[in-house]
């Protein structure tokens, strides 16, 4: 019915005074009737009456009309699917270009994330170097402190240490003059049993052999003559730290 509405106008525009206002207030009348309507393959036709006052209008819409429209309207269905396809290809076009951009966009933000990376890496291998310097600055001036106390504190060990030493060294040098001179004097003091015991042993037999040369004697002045002979018999001792001697005389 829209079809036929349009064809309806564009007839009426043809009539003159046709959509002016009307100087009597007389309807239009439209008579649509489709009087004489035949389908004989693609040919129909349709009768429109119109009444204007005393002006009545007729017109008869036939099917090659309908199919002029019909066809126009597939042309046009036809632009808008071509204009579709070039629509998507357009789209598809602009979202690569768009994805390109992003990409770029996206490369360039990396990009530039990675040189502030890389430069923060840079600042802070800096202030590390910076900060290790001065600890290894002060470590070495603490080391060095340490080290004087330490110093200080071996040589005061040291000193006592030796002094210590020359302590225990004067004492076992007093012990063994010590334990020396007691062995010193206890072999004096067997020494001196020794040569008492030898003396005594040396007396006994200077009496024998004198007893015997004092009888030997007597013996051999019975055989004699008178005579008078001085036997001298002379012992020595000696012992460490002095001499002894002993001297006994027989007159015979």
């Amino acid at each position: 019915m829209s079809v036929l509405n349009a064809l309806v106008q564009n007839v009426g525009s043809s009539i003159p005074g046709y959509g002016d206002s009307p100087k009597q207030a007389s309807p239009i009348l439209i008579d649509t009737t489709a009087s004489g309507q035949t389908q004989s393959g693609s040919h129909s036709a349709t009768v429109h009456t119109i009444t204007c006052d005393d002006v009545k209008v007729k017109s008869v819409v036939s099917t090659e009309i309908q199919s002029k429209i019909n066809m126009e309207s597939q042309q046009k269905i036809a632009s808008l699917m071509s204009k579709l396809g070039s629509t998507h290809s357009q789209i598809d076009e602009y979202s690569r270009r768009r994805t390109e951009e992003i990409s770029d966009a996206v490369q360039q933000s990396i990009g530039k994330i990675v040189a502030e990376t890389q430069a923060q890496q840079v600042t802070l291998l800096q202030d590390a170097n910076v900060r290790s310097l001065g600890i290894e600055e002060e470590h070495k001036l603490k080391l060095q402190v340490y080290v004087e106390k330490l110093d200080a504190d071996k040589a005061q060990l040291l000193a006592q240490l030796e002094k210590e030493l020359n302590l225990r060294q004067e004492q076992i040098l007093e012990n063994a003059r010590k334990r020396i001179d007691d062995l010193n004097e206890e072999a004096n003091r067997l020494k001196m049993n020794v040569l008492r015991e030898a003396q005594v042993v040396g007396n006994v037999k200077i009496e024998k052999i004198t007893d015997q040369v004092a009888a030997l004697a007597a013996d051999d002045a019975s055989r004699r003559m008178q005579s008078t002979t001085t036997t001298v018999i002379t012992t020595q001792a000696k012992a460490v730290g002095g001499h002894s001697a002993h001297v006994e005389t027989v007159d015979i």
